[in-house]
């Protein structure tokens, strides 16, 4: 089928929506969109301007060079999308035991968590500086659906501290419900703020903390909004959080971070409190070490 042919049945299709849509058959309609979907993508995804645009949004900024609102687009996004970056997103949070520690095994990222620092976008799971997150980054939440979702995004800390215990807890940095984004919107803006963003701060004498950032599609596909209240960022269950609010684990991403002197300022400045230490004390040496001559 050539494109004049593609062209000619997706006008027919788009008649029979509008006819369809006056006495709406869901199931019928569902396939009469998803017929309309195949033909928008296959009558341009092979059109040489088109890919052209597509290679030059990838090596650029692709929110400015590629209109995600065009089906074509949103088809090539997505299927880069799942041969690249979700396969190194799976690796990273399998081998750094993401899953299971905080998301259940058989975790299926469907959208890609963008995190930007001036910098440039975040891998998964590299190290940055606690400087570098003082301020909450940019995050994109690259989604293929053109109608308006809602989300909720958090971010965790699976390595804090538990003393009484002698364990690790999960510490809650930030959490905002109702977040509306779209594939044409996939920047996090608005939404209801359940807990402010705290930077992480990991604490000294502890190894590496993964800054775990979780994104959640809300209940009804996305259009329910969902009221949270949370008493305490310390001791969070994000798979307790998950199932309590029926939510839909949909994409994740992390970074690491080991103590450093900044974290002391951030304890000072932004916590207002006074900075554990944990580890154990060095030895103390009680007896004087013997001279030895050469």
């Amino acid at each position: 089928m050539d494109k004049k042919e593609r062209l000619n049945m997706l006008s027919r299709v788009e008649k029979e929506i509008a006819r369809v849509s006056k006495n709406p058959s869901p199931s019928q309609l569902s396939a009469l969109q998803a017929l309309k979907y195949d033909l928008e993508v296959k009558t341009e995804l092979n059109d040489p301007e088109v890919q052209k645009n597509f290679k030059h949004g990838k090596s650029k900024d692709w929110k400015r060079t590629v209109d995600m609102g065009k089906p074509v687009y949103r088809y090539m996004r997505q299927k880069q999308f799942e041969k690249a970056p979700k396969s190194k997103l799976l690796e990273r949070i399998t081998q750094m035991k993401v899953v299971p520690d905080l998301l259940s095994p058989g975790f299926n990222p469907t959208v890609e968590v963008a995190v930007h620092l001036p910098e440039g976008q975040l891998e998964p799971g590299v190290f940055i500086k606690p400087e570098q997150s003082i301020e909450r980054p940019q995050i994109d939440i690259i989604n293929f659906h053109p109608e308006t979702k809602l989300y909720t995004v958090l971010m965790v800390d699976p390595d804090s501290p538990d003393v009484i215990n002698k364990t690790y807890q999960q510490h809650c940095h930030w959490l905002s419900t109702n977040i509306p984004l779209s594939t044409t919107s996939p920047t996090i803006q608005g939404g209801n703020s359940v807990l402010d963003y705290v930077p992480p701060h990991p604490q000294k004498g502890t190894p590496y903390h993964r800054y775990t950032i979780v994104v959640m599609e809300q209940p009804n596909d996305g259009q329910e909004k969902i009221d949270v209240q949370v008493e305490s960022r310390d001791k969070f269950d994000l798979k307790d959080f998950i199932q309590s609010h029926n939510l839909k684990p949909l994409g994740a991403t992390f970074f690491r971070e080991k103590w450093d002197e900044n974290v002391s300022k951030i304890y000072s400045d932004i916590l207002k409190q006074d900075e554990p230490i944990y580890g154990k004390p060095p030895k103390e040496q009680r007896y004087i070490q013997r001279t030895t001559y050469y």
